[in-house]
């Protein structure tokens, strides 16, 4: 076998004067073949080592299916290289590239070889390299025959020839030439023909092998495009400049035209202006010049021709088609959400630069109009208020205009009707305050929640180790500095209502990181019964309250390393999920058993509180061999229905609820959809009938429901159900009808987009009513990412960001309506799977969020990709250099939304999660957090375990595994922010987000408010947590002995329900209802209280002693000696009997009080009283038989004081005497 270049120099030359003549039917002059533009493939297969080819490593080649074995060999006659291609095995396999979709014209070629009569097909295509509905070519290169489908033999090869194949694209005409050189004898045959299936595009080409034997070789594939494209083109209508984001690759634009403009001026500018002639219209124009077409009556159209100067008659055209408006016009995309009390109104402004805002009028029964509000050019939406709820309003919307030389008018009205309404609340989650403490720098940042259920103005005041450390309260943001926190210090917060201090949070200690480790219990490795061994490594993860204490717990999928995507064969290892404290404490684990096949798109546990209990469950798929956190199995223990590939295709599918504190299975029913015909979900091998969807949806508006979705690229089938009061109920089942069919994304999304206070599914380019009826569907097809939420602040609703697999979609990434389905705008068609983009506010210098898409015809098409299309709100393409495209967090200080990706090591296949800030002037990312020593999931698409406002202000954490999963890491922010707001775990769009957001190909959440900079404070929002905490009441009775009435005062909290009734029992006596008690009686008394909120919640009862003693004790005191006789100047001991009693509270003390005498007495060393220790009950003293000499005698007076332990004082005296004689005796005596 041997290639061109060994024939000789005339054989060369007589072949390619032959195809030049051969290709003349479309006028292809004598320029060489590729002297145009350049070559997006070019491989000899020169630069590859000799021997096999790994497909995709260090090449751009890939595969679809079973990989075929490929050799590269050289011919040494030749000394030049070929791919020897074989399939020996069963299913499909296909070998080829993927390019830069071409929109122009292209020239593709390649030698082949068949050295069997056993060889394949080959396609050129749009997007992928395996047969699909957008082949261009279709041709079939086997039993010794080329052909193309059903078509006649064009070829009967030989095998020892190399044959070269050319094929010259005209794609705009949806034509090509082919020509078929027999590189051994000079034969050739040409055909023109049509496209196989109309495609605007080509960006692939593949060659599919044959099984059991398919061979061929293959040499010098190139393919060559001829760029025929405009790099710009510039329109204007005098002053006017029209709104207009050009696309090289796109060929259609509709613009607008204000009524007065009568030309427009076009000005195209070609990529290849040396090598093109251009037109505008009939007109023919040098590139960059101008040339003004007249615009007359309503619509028209303007063609810009580019055609090669090499072949003429390849050319592409793009149609400028413009819609002229009429004077004044109406406005358009109107739209109204009744509110309590009000009724929102929305529309989309004219381009008429006459334009000056809009009146809106109400409208009553006789048609008569009242000027409701009236907006100035800018702003988009305007509220009309004082309405009453329930009353169906109707309302005239007119623009207002003010043309030269005119006075100002109106439009014609464009009607809306709306009711006002206070919808129902929605049941939330009762958190805690969920304080955090973080020591940093030698100081301690402390930040916490604002919960949903509190108002904007709550201040906090913070504790140090039980001492207030802030001078005021803390009333502008939720976190907080302490200088001179340590370590060891514990700290606490309070609320301050109107002044009022509230109840203390919970307590927290300063974390000597900036995250927290979450000690895991990993399973042990297995080995499968083919004999290969697996390890387990932490996966994907979700949160909810599982024990009602107001924090989160940790529910965790364990990924064996052996996991497979839906496209690869092969057994797995068994998936397991655990619960986990925040300390690293494991609650159960569930073991899904050998029937649930281990990958990222098998199992999708739900977490949630389900029943409103205050407790989350867990609804999760599965089957026989489920073993649940107790230790029971569901079905049957010893059953395997795996095949040989892997695949569970067969036995029976169930979802079960799992109680969240045990892991307890509560109910198990049979999955529904059941599998049904293989087929009817996309192929017969078991891929896409295993695409599994869930999520959680409030469908009545006030509780949860549970939500099960089975496929999306064909057939897809949701079902809804209510797990309440302990029974599971079915609500209603959609299977997608036709206008729906393949409307799914890898995952799912929740919200109210109609403002009925009911939830809708968007499953990606479909959106499921309440009540399981289709609401909308864009006939997009199936993609693989989107973002639903306010990402518009100036667009009444809500919007949806998504992107587009199907390359036969208009778009590759369309913002939609989520009210209506209707495109805003988006990215024209591409050509290639655009798998990735993000919403996110990156760029302050344009109101709302930016949203990007990758440009998935460059190289390297993934999260990572720098290459896009960037749009301002309102449609505006500001950008082709795009930030990564994975997951958006708010982390930092500011209201721009910053980037969690990863750094991707292909190597090691490992992922080192990463924030980045965009900065929107130099378009680059800028580092702000490595998280080095942890690992993202799930291979290049880099997610963490979960994003969340798990705990502290509303800025979100990140939980990511370590390097060898023996730990969680929760990452928390450090930075200080001024910007308060609640949690977002409380806002209901972005919590049913932290619930769906690892279904399938996980997706950050998004909040149903504008969050961004320029926002406005959010309204609160409209829930309700469940309540499962009982009040707490505290008392003020005094402890101790008292020794007057007392009146015992109950406080008593409820911060969720509030305080239905407090109640107290006084010693035993009968219940009674009321915060104040009074207690007058001495005796020990029993005060027996609790309270009960609005929910029903009972607190356990308290028990206070009051001891009252109102009575003094009674005291008796008697002396040994009463009269000291004679008076001879010694001192006389004296000792005296003291008896205290008292039958209530006890005597507590009693003590000698003071002795007194009516006679002046000495002092110093021979003081009359001696030995007298006051204050204690001294019952021994010395007194001096002394008196004066005058009167009647002295008399001593000694008085005790006994108290008794309510406080209550008995004195009590007795007197001694010194007769001044004997006859005085009787008298100091009497």
């Amino acid at each position: 076998m041997h290639l061109l270049r060994n024939k000789p120099a005339y054989v060369k030359l007589l072949i390619a004067l032959m195809v030049f003549t051969l290709l003349l039917p479309l006028n292809i002059n004598t320029t060489p073949a590729f002297a145009a533009d350049s070559a997006v493939v070019n491989e000899d297969f020169s630069t590859y080592p000799l021997g096999p080819l790994t497909i995709g490593s260090g090449n751009n080649w890939t595969k679809e299916g079973t990989a075929p074995v490929v050799e590269v060999v050289n011919d040494s006659t030749a000394n030049q290289n070929y791919a020897a291609i074989s399939h020996d095995l069963t299913g499909s396999s296909y070998f080829g590239q993927r390019f830069a979709p071409q929109t122009g014209g292209m020239i593709l070629q390649f030698d082949l070889n068949m050295p069997t009569s056993k060889g394949g097909t080959f396609w050129v295509m749009e997007g992928k390299v395996n047969a699909t509905n957008a082949a261009v070519t279709r041709m079939v290169m086997d039993g010794g025959a080329f052909k193309l489908h059903n078509g006649p033999t064009l070829v009967t090869y030989d095998t020892t020839h190399w044959y070269r194949f050319t094929m010259i694209y005209n794609i705009p005409q949806k034509k090509y030439a082919l020509t078929i050189l027999d590189l051994t004898t000079g034969d050739t045959v040409t055909s023109n023909e049509s496209f196989y299936s109309a495609r605007e595009r080509i960006s692939s080409f593949g060659f599919f092998t044959n099984a059991g034997g398919g061979r061929y070789n293959l040499a010098n594939v190139k393919v060559t495009a001829l760029d025929l494209a405009l790099q710009n083109i510039r329109l204007s209508a005098g002053d006017f400049i029209p709104s207009f984001s050009f696309d090289p690759t796109i060929n259609n634009y509709n613009i607008e035209l204000p009524y007065s403009s009568d030309n427009l001026t076009v000005t195209p500018t070609a990529s290849n202006a040396d090598g093109v002639s251009l037109k505008v219209g009939d007109s023919t124009v040098e590139s960059g010049s101008s040339v003004t077409v007249p615009i007359s009556g309503s619509s028209s159209s303007v063609a810009v021709k580019v055609a090669s100067n090499a072949y003429p008659d390849v050319a592409r055209t793009y149609a400028i088609n413009v819609n002229k408006l009429d004077k004044a016009p109406i406005v358009t995309d109107l739209a109204a959400e009744g509110r309590d009390g009000k009724v929102l109104i929305g529309w989309k402004a004219p381009i008429d630069p006459a334009y000056q805002g809009v009146n809106i009028y109400t409208v009553t029964e006789d048609g008569s109009e009242t000027l409701a509000a009236a907006a100035p050019k800018g702003t988009y939406m305007a509220a009309v208020d004082g309405l009453n709820n329930g009353t169906e309003y109707t309302f005239y919307v007119k623009g207002v205009y003010e043309y030269e030389g005119e006075e100002p008018s109106e439009s014609a009205p464009v009607t809306i009707a709306a009711k006002p309404q206070l919808l129902p609340a929605r049941q939330m989650e009762d958190l805690g305050r969920g304080l955090v403490a973080i020591g940093q720098d030698g100081h301690v940042f402390l930040s916490w929640r604002l919960l949903g259920t509190e108002p904007d103005n709550l201040g906090f005041n913070v504790y140090r180790d039980r001492v207030k450390i802030n001078s005021a309260p803390v009333m502008n943001s939720t976190n907080y500095i302490d200088e001179e926190g340590t370590a060891d210090s514990s700290y606490y917060v309070r609320a301050v209502v109107n002044g009022a201090e509230q109840g203390p949070s919970e307590t927290a200690r300063p974390w000597n990181t900036n995250y927290l480790n979450v000690p895991l219990d990993k399973p042990a490795d297995g080995v499968t019964s083919a004999g290969e061994a697996y390890a387990y490594r932490a996966n994907d993860a979700s949160v909810g309250d599982l024990d009602g204490d107001g924090d989160y717990e940790v529910v965790l999928k364990w990924d064996p390393s052996n996991s497979k995507d839906n496209s690869q064969s092969g057994i797995t290892g068994n998936t397991y999920l655990d619960a986990y404290q925040m300390d690293g404490t494991r609650l159960w684990r569930i073991d899904m058993g050998p029937n649930i096949r281990s990958g990222a798109h098998y199992l999708h546990p739900m977490v949630y509180d389900l029943d409103g209990d205050g407790k989350a469950e867990i609804a999760a798929r599965t089957a026989d061999g489920t073993i649940d956190g107790t230790g029971a199995v569901i079905g049957d223990a010893s059953a395997d229905y795996r095949n040989s590939g892997g695949y569970v295709l067969e036995g029976p599918e169930y979802f079960t609820i799992f109680e969240g504190t045990t892991g307890k299975a509560l109910a198990t029913e049979d999955y529904d959809p059941p599998r049904g015909n293989i087929g009817d979900w996309g192929d017969t091998y078991g891929n896409r009938i295993d695409r599994f969807g869930a999520a959680i949806a409030y469908l009545d508006g006030q509780r949860p429901s549970l939500i099960l979705q089975r496929g999306y690229y064909t057939r897809m089938v949701l079902v809804a159900y209510n797990w309440r009061d302990g029974e599971l109920s079915k609500l209603w089942k959609y299977d997608s009808p036709a206008k729906a069919y393949g409307q799914g994304n890898h995952q799912l999304s929740v919200a109210d987009v109609d403002n009925d206070g009911k939830d809708e599914v968007i499953t990606g380019n479909s959106a499921i009513n309440e009540d399981g009826t289709l609401l909308w569907s864009t006939n997009l097809g199936h993609g693989d990412a989107m973002h639903l939420g306010d990402l518009n602040p100036s667009h009444l609703g809500l919007e949806l960001w998504t992107m587009h697999e199907e390359t036969g979609a208009p778009y590759s990434a369309t913002m939609i309506d989520a009210r209506t389905g209707k495109p805003l705008y988006g990215q024209p068609q591409v050509g290639a799977d655009t798998g990735r983009g993000l919403s996110a506010d990156v760029d302050p210098r344009y109101e709302g969020e930016e949203s990007w898409a990758i440009d998935a015809t460059k190289s390297g098409a993934t999260e990572s990709n720098l290459n896009g299309f960037m749009f301002n709100s309102e449609g505006e393409k500001i950008s082709t250099l795009i930030p990564t495209s994975n997951f958006a967090i708010w982390w930092d200080g500011d209201l721009s939304r910053e980037l969690l990706d990863h750094d991707w090591n292909g190597a090691t296949g490992n992922g080192v999660p990463k924030i980045d800030k965009w900065d929107y002037e130099s378009n680059q990312l800028v580092r702000l957090e490595t998280f080095n020593g942890t690992s993202s999931n799930n291979g290049t698409k880099g997610n963490p375990s979960l994003q969340a406002d798990l705990i502290g202000d509303w800025r979100e954490e990140v939980v990511v595994r370590t390097e060898d999963s023996s730990s969680l890491r929760i990452y928390s922010t450090t930075d200080v922010t001024d910007q308060k707001l609640r949690t977002l775990m409380h806002d209901p769009i972005y919590r049913l987000g932290i619930a769906w957001q690892n279904t399938g190909y996980n997706q950050p959440p998004h909040t149903g408010f504008y969050l961004g900079n320029g926002m406005e404070t959010p309204e609160a929002p409209n829930i309700y947590v469940v309540d499962t905490t009982a009040p707490a009441t505290t008392d003020n009775a005094p402890s101790g002995w008292m020794n007057h009435d007392v009146t015992v005062q109950l406080t008593a909290n409820d911060a969720v329900s509030g305080v239905a009734a407090t109640y107290y029992a006084l010693d035993g006596g009968a219940k009674q209802k009321g915060t104040s008690i009074q207690v007058t009686e001495d005796g020990v008394h029993t005060l027996v209280y609790w309270s009960e909120d609005h929910e029903g919640n009972v607190e356990a009862a308290h028990t206070v002693t009051i001891q009252m003693d109102k009575t003094a004790p009674v005291l008796s005191v008697t002396l040994d000696k009463t009269e000291l006789w004679p008076a001879n100047h010694k001192l006389v001991n004296v000792n005296a009997g003291v008896e205290g009693t008292d039958h209530t509270s006890g005597i507590a003390s009693i003590v000698l009080t003071s002795i007194t005498s009516n006679e002046p007495l000495a002092e110093g060393a021979n003081a009359d009283i001696q030995g007298a220790d006051f204050g204690t009950l001294d019952l021994l003293f010395n007194l001096r038989a002394e008196h004066s000499g005058e009167g009647d005698g002295r008399t001593y007076t000694i008085t005790y004081t006994a108290v008794d332990k309510a406080g209550n004082v008995t004195e009590n005296s007795v007197i001694v005497a010194v007769p001044h004689d004997q006859s005085d005796k009787k008298k100091i005596a009497g």
